[in-house]
C-alpha cells in the first residue's frame, strides 16, 4: 500500500480561482444533502461563490487564502481566511475533495492558517457551518473551536440551521 505524500501548502492564486470555485461546489454536493440541490444551485451561483469575489480575496493582502497540493493533484484542498475587525477573523471557506479525504490535508491546511492568524496578530476565529453537517462539526470541535450559537438560516425556499464557533488564538 502507498501511502500519499504530505499536503504541499501554498498561497492560492489566480490561476487556482476555476479550482477552488469547483472544490466549493463539490464539497456542497457531497457535503450538504439536507439542502435541496435547487437551493444549493441559487447559493452557489451567488455572490459567496462567484469567480470575483474568489479573486478579491486571493489578491487580497490582509486574508489567506491556502490551497494544498498532493502527489500530481493540485489543489487538493483549500481555506481562506478574512478579517472581521482588528482581532477577529473567520475562516469562510474550508473543503478538502473527498476522494483526497482522510489523508492530513485538512489538518494541515487548518493549522497553517491557525498560525498565519496568529503571527497577524488575531486572537479569536470564527467558523460557522451547517448544524446538520456533523462530519464539520466535530473536526472544529476537535480543533479546540467551542459553539456560540445556533441560529436558522435561509438559503432558497428553506431553513437550515447555522452552527457558530469561536476559537482563542492567544
Amino acid at each position: 500500500m502507498t501511502l500519499p505524500t504530505q499536503p504541499h501548502l501554498r498561497r492560492g492564486t489566480l490561476d487556482d480561482v476555476p479550482r477552488l470555485k469547483e472544490l466549493g461546489v463539490l464539497g456542497w454536493e457531497t457535503t450538504y444533502p439536507f439542502i435541496k440541490p435547487e437551493n444549493r444551485s441559487l447559493y452557489l451561483d451567488g455572490p459567496f461563490w462567484s469567480l470575483d469575489r474568489l479573486r478579491s480575496i486571493v489578491t487580497d493582502p490582509g486574508s489567506l487564502t491556502l490551497v494544498a497540493d498532493v502527489d500530481k493533484q493540485p489543489v487538493a484542498g483549500f481555506l481562506t481566511i478574512e478579517p472581521v475587525d482588528d482581532t477577529t477573523i473567520e475562516l469562510t471557506r474550508f473543503y478538502v475533495d473527498p476522494s483526497t479525504r482522510g489523508n492530513g490535508i485538512g489538518i494541515a491546511l487548518f493549522d497553517a492558517g491557525r498560525t498565519w492568524s496568529r503571527e497577524r496578530g488575531a486572537t479569536s476565529m470564527l467558523v460557522n457551518v451547517f448544524a446538520d453537517n456533523v462530519g464539520g462539526r466535530r473536526f472544529y470541535e476537535r480543533v479546540g473551536f467551542v459553539l456560540t450559537r445556533l441560529e436558522p438560516y435561509a438559503i432558497g425556499d428553506q431553513i437550515a440551521g447555522d452552527a457558530w464557533y469561536e476559537l482563542p488564538l492567544g
